[in-house]
């Protein structure tokens, strides 16, 4: 009986285990389909508005604006929450985090400010491949959109409305602490791996592009 026993249990582990492993990828997949949703929302929004949205600083979901313009920017970048709210979307993603949204401030004027023009220059997000930022994937985006993945670490709950455990890990620290322009984009590892643990996912949109979809519409020039 207990050669049976150990039997069953070796069998019932490995079925668990790949099971386990898809249901994990499947959420990876919902989220990286709800980042490209929020990516083509935003451009919808400044294709019809003429600006982003700023962040959300709280957590109603709304952005937060002050005399047409992003409240307290950092050296031309602001960070926050995505504002679901002003864009018609979800509240989080997959694992009931809210997303992490960080936006080249000069695009999120409206009046009484200036709006941008193809002129529109101001300080980009940056993706890159670590959190030192010594190599770039983009240094144009004009915004970036982070889902903190499975683990969660450093997002804010939506539920809670708290800010959840904080990473060990320096590149997933990078995609929260909003005192730079840099955002982390990379290969997913595992606790333990060299690089650190690693299960952020980023979707982001270049100036360039904003300005050909912008063009196309007929907003700009």
């Amino acid at each position: 009986m207990t050669v049976v026993l150990v039997v069953i249990s070796l069998l019932v582990g490995s079925i668990l285990v790949p099971l386990a492993t898809q249901v994990e990828e499947r959420q990876v997949s919902d989220a990286e389909k709800t980042l490209e949703e929020i990516r083509d929302a935003l451009v919808g929004f400044v294709t019809v508005n003429g600006y982003l949205p700023c962040p959300d600083t709280g957590t109603n979901g709304t952005e937060n604006i002050s005399s047409g313009a992003c409240t307290s920017p950092t050296s031309g970048i602001k960070c926050g929450r995505l504002p679901h709210g002003n864009l018609g979307l979800g509240t989080s993603d997959v694992w009931g985090n809210r997303f992490t949204y960080c936006v080249n401030e000069l695009f999120a004027r409206r009046s009484p400010s200036t709006p941008f023009t193809l002129s529109t220059a101001g300080n980009d997000v940056y993706i890159c491949t670590t959190q030192a930022c010594t190599t770039t994937i983009s240094t144009t985006a004009v915004f970036a959109v982070v889902s903190h993945g499975k683990n969660g670490y450093g997002a804010t709950n939506f539920n809670t409305g708290t800010q959840n455990t904080l990473a060990t890990a320096a590149d997933e620290q990078e995609n929260y602490d909003n005192n730079d322009r840099n955002i982390v984009y990379r290969t997913r590892t595992e606790i333990g791996t060299t690089a650190g643990e690693f299960d952020d996912i980023v979707v982001w949109v270049s100036r360039y592009t904003l300005f050909n979809r912008m063009v196309v519409a007929g907003k700009l020039p």
